[in-house]
């Protein structure tokens, strides 16, 4: 019996798990999520609206995110933080 292709993804799995802090379960929904996407599948409804590890792993994995800002300059009001200390000069 040949298991390459299959000891990489479980490898993968294990990898994400440990290095993100996720369950196993989720660390394969998020391959999972993953390889659907690439090859245009689309995700099912227990996928969609799950709640469990496995479909919050498979969603962030199949919808990928781009962000028009950098991460440095992005903040929750979408402008970038100023410099307290100038801030209380200017007061």
């Amino acid at each position: 019996m040949h298991l390459g292709g299959n000891m990489k993804v479980v490898s993968k799995v294990n990898v994400l798990a440990e290095r993100n802090g996720w369950s196993v379960a989720r660390a394969q929904g998020f391959v999972d999520g993953e390889m659907s996407r690439r090859r245009g599948g689309a995700p099912s409804t227990y996928a969609q609206v799950g709640i469990d590890e496995y479909s919050l792993g498979f969603r962030a994995g199949f919808y990928e995110r781009s962000t028009s800002q950098s991460k440095a300059a992005a903040t929750s009001l979408g402008s970038p933080l100023r410099d307290i200390a100038a801030v209380a000069r200017e007061g």
